[in-house]
This record gives C-alpha cells, sequence and structure tokens, in this order.
C-alpha cells in the first residue's frame, strides 16, 4: 500500500509549510556537508533519508564516482544492481525517463528516472529513481528538489577530492556555487509565454547569490500577478529565505485572488521563520486584463514608477515591511492601465548604487532615464538601464544586488 503524497492537498497553510520544510532540509545537508570527516558514503545516506522523508521516495539508489570507480552509496527499495544496469545509469549526462528500448537493464529493474549529477559537465554521481511520486505535477516538484539535493552531493564528492590544505576555500566557493543554481532555476527568464504583457526582469546577485527576486504568475482566470522583493542580507542566508518566499508566494498566488490575503499570510509565514530578526521589502500587483485595472501593495519597498501618458506617479501605498510583526495592516489600491503605460520596479541595489565621487544613482536618475525611452520595449528598457548603471558606476565597486522589472502594458 502506498504511503499519502504529502503533496496532494490545496491547503495553503499545509504547502507553505512544506515549502518551509524542503528549505530546511536543503540548509541541514548543506550543514552537513562541512563536518569534518563526513563521508560521501555517509552522506549519501543522508541524502538517501532526506529524500524519503521529505518526498516520500520509496525506491532509489545512489552511486558515485570514486578514483575512476562508480561505487553504491545508499540504496532503499531496490534489488542490488546488476553491473549492466549501473552501466546503463552512468552513461546518462542529463534527467531521462528511462526508454526499455535503450535502457533495458534499468527497464527491468523498474527504474522510472536517471538523475545524473554534474559537477563542470562531469558526471560524479547518479540517481535512480522509481515509485516517488502520485501524479505528473508531484513529479515535478520531487524531480527538482532531487536534482537540487543533487547538485549539493556534487560539491561534496568535489570537496572529498580536493587536498587539505584547499578544502576550507575550495568548499565555500562551491556552497555558492549550489546557492546560485538554485536561485537561478527559481528566477524566471523566459517572458515570451505572458503574452498578454510585453515583461522583462534582471537580476544580479552581488555574491553570486542574493537574496532580491522577482516573479511572475499567470492564473488561469487571466489575471497575473507581479513580484519584487528584497531580503534583508546577503549570501546563504538571504538566498534560502528568498527561495522561501518565493515558493510562499507561487502557492499563495495559486490559492487566492486577493493581494491583501497574500501578503498577510507572506508575512505570517516569514514572521514564524525569522521571528522579527530580518525583514523583506515587497511589492506586488494583480493585474486583471478584462478589466483593464492593476492592483497593488507596496510594503516598505523602493517606490516602483508608473508612467501613464504625461503622468507620472510613484507606487507607495501598502503596508509596513514583512516579517517584522506577526499581523500587518495591509492598503490594497486599484488603478486603471492603458495602452503603453509603464510600470517599472526596483531594488535599493539599483538606486544606491555610488560612482567615484559617492553619489547615488538615486529614483530620479530613473525617472529621466525612462522619459526618454518609455517608447521601448521592456527588455530594451532593462537592458539600456543596466548600461547606465554601469556607466554611471564607472568601476566604482558594486555593493548590493541589482534587480529590475520592467512592464510595458
Amino acid at each position: 500500500m502506498k504511503a499519502e503524497n504529502v503533496y496532494n492537498t490545496t491547503d495553503p497553510q499545509k504547502l507553505l509549510e512544506l515549502k518551509r520544510l524542503e528549505a530546511d532540509a536543503l540548509l541541514d545537508v548543506l550543514r552537513t556537508i562541512n563536518h569534518e570527516g563526513m563521508t560521501i558514503r555517509n552522506l549519501c545516506l543522508i541524502v538517501r533519508n532526506t529524500l524519503r522523508a521529505q518526498l516520500g521516495v520509496r525506491k532509489m539508489v545512489i552511486f558515485y564516482l570514486e578514483e575512476d570507480t562508480w561505487l553504491e552509496g545508499a540504496r532503499l527499495g531496490f534489488k542490488p544492481f546488476a553491473e549492466e544496469s549501473v552501466e546503463e545509469m552512468v552513461e546518462q549526462d542529463k534527467m531521462v525517463k528511462v526508454d526499455p528500448v535503450t535502457m533495458p537493464q534499468l527497464s527491468k529493474s523498474a527504474v522510472e528516472y536517471v538523475i545524473p549529477v554534474n559537477h563542470y559537465g562531469e558526471v560524479v554521481a547518479s540517481f535512480a529513481i522509481a515509485d516517488f511520486a502520485d501524479s505528473p505535477v508531484e513529479a515535478e516538484n520531487d524531480l527538482i528538489f532531487i536534482e537540487t539535493i543533487g547538485n549539493i552531493l556534487a560539491v561534496a564528492i568535489q570537496n572529498r577530492n580536493l587536498i587539505k590544505e584547499k578544502v576550507a576555500q575550495e568548499f565555500l566557493t562551491k556552497e555558492l556555487e549550489v546557492a546560485s543554481q538554485i536561485q537561478e532555476q527559481l528566477m524566471i527568464s523566459d517572458f515570451s509565454r505572458f503574452s498578454e504583457l510585453d515583461i522583462f526582469g534582471l537580476n544580479k546577485a552581488h555574491h553570486g547569490v542574493g537574496g532580491d527576486f522577482f516573479d511572475v504568475v499567470k492564473k488561469d482566470n487571466g489575471n497575473i500577478f507581479l513580484c519584487i522583493a528584497d531580503v534583508s542580507g546577503k549570501g546563504i542566508g538571504a538566498a534560502l529565505l528568498m527561495a522561501n518566499l518565493q515558493a510562499s508566494f507561487r502557492s499563495l498566488c495559486a490559492q487566492y485572488n486577493d493581494l491583501d490575503i497574500i501578503v498577510k499570510e507572506l508575512n505570517r509565514s516569514l514572521y514564524h521563520i525569522v521571528e522579527g530578526d530580518k525583514f523583506v521589502t515587497l511589492f506586488v500587483v494583480r493585474v486583471e486584463l478584462d478589466s483593464h485595472t492593476f492592483a497593488y501593495i507596496n510594503a516598505g519597498h523602493n517606490y516602483p514608477i508608473l508612467f501613464q501618458g504625461e503622468e507620472i506617479s510613484r507606487l507607495e501605498k501598502g503596508c509596513m515591511l514583512l516579517g517584522i510583526l506577526p499581523e500587518v495592516e495591509v492598503q490594497e489600491t486599484v488603478l486603471p492601465f492603458h495602452r503603453d503605460d509603464v510600470l517599472f520596479m526596483f531594488t535599493d541595489g539599483v538606486v544606491e548604487q555610488t560612482n567615484e565621487e559617492e553619489e547615488m544613482f538615486g529614483s530620479e536618475r530613473i525617472i529621466e532615464e525612462l522619459k526618454r525611452i518609455r517608447n521601448f520595449a521592456a527588455q530594451e528598457i532593462v537592458s539600456h538601464l543596466e548600461k547606465e548603471l554601469m556607466n554611471f558606476a564607472d568601476g566604482h565597486a558594486v555593493t548590493d544586488d541589482v534587480t529590475m522589472l520592467s512592464v510595458k502594458f
């Protein structure tokens, strides 16, 4: 009898808690890597137990490469693999669904997916997975999580092969690479699927990973949600909190249309995690194409700039920063939009960038540039402002994450 899949729920609170558990599981594995004396086999066992507990995986095996030999790191549910099955498994350099024709030995073992773990183009480990999800949606979520765990495992394998005097520095570098990969997977890069609006976003993390993010969510009812946010702090901690926040945002958008509910629930979720020690600035928009209106809430974020004809507005209404108090009072504002209106959103890394004279880029400079390029497409607007920002800095050190999101109606 199969265990119930925990993701088979529409309860938003339960979904938020599951996403928090995923982030905690990733953090636990990252911490484990840093323990001296931890062998690759022991780490594989930890990964196996994490996937079994977090995703309900019932069949899996992990092989890792050590001195040109493939060794079994951990196994669950499967019988020991024959040499032919291992050869079929480690030949794969990207995630594949097992094909009975090209992978007959793995098919006989009832393997469903092979997920290789790559490090700089070299396969250093590989997962064989089966019996782990009850629907395609659950399978997609689980495979992404397994790939992320695999990236962490790749760093561990590489670290164990480094000479002792270089382990500490190499670990830090690879840890940042893992976090950067996680962020890259979470951040939208293809905006073509949002054909109803002209949208483009840019995110550049100062330390390779950071606490800025933007997101776009399209619902079946035609509404489009946009969000830009900035988590206090930098590095791995901010990146993990950002990932949790983005997962929560997507989950809440799937459940609700009311921005005030979404923002209040995000605040409760954040406060539960950080208990006031960190905070998040956030700006969220719901675009209703049928009524040609959009609603917004600004939670302590840099004021986005709205161009409507010759009128320029800064969108400032909403509520306080998120994560400071357990409950917040929220004000939602609804505005009409017209063809060729431009909404430009950004984080403080843009306006606070300084030049050699310690002068800040500032929001007024953004407005002046937008006046000249407001007829450009969204991607051109972002690209132009990024270039102007870099020209302004003129080699002066970038001190924060830089994130921009442009919408042209």
